[in-house]
């Protein structure tokens, strides 16, 4: 199924690139923060508690980048596929203005809303 997001592939094979892109230089940063978190040993309780929060959150961090990295990488094979575009739900179209604003959307608006709906 060709959709209107597949005939503009640059844009969007470009947008998921940059977003990778910064995606794998936060990855980047936090591996190098995670080690030096590593390699500093703690002087006192007070340094130990900080430094076990700040490597708890760095975890997190990197955790949700891995998460949008492998986003990223379904939005490209979908986007090689030809199926970039096509809500996963109803397989009706993502607007371009969606996949602008987030590229990866796998759904349409109204699906999203609806999922988001039964998660509360």
């Amino acid at each position: 199924m060709t959709c209107h997001a597949a005939r503009r592939p640059g844009e969007f094979e470009w947008k998921l690139r940059e977003t990778r892109r910064e995606v794998n230089r936060a990855i980047a940063t936090s591996d190098v923060e995670l080690a030096e978190l590593e390699s500093d040993r703690p002087i006192d309780l007070l340094d130990d508690a900080a430094r076990e929060l700040a490597r708890s959150v760095l975890s997190r961090l990197e955790a949700r980048d891995r998460a949008a990295l492998a986003e990223i990488t379904a939005a490209e094979a979908r986007l090689a596929v030809g199926t970039y575009g096509v809500c996963e739900r109803c397989a009706r179209f993502v607007t371009v203005a969606r996949l602008r604003a987030l590229p990866t959307a796998r759904l349409c608006l109204a699906c999203e809303a609806a999922a988001e709906a039964r998660a509360v």
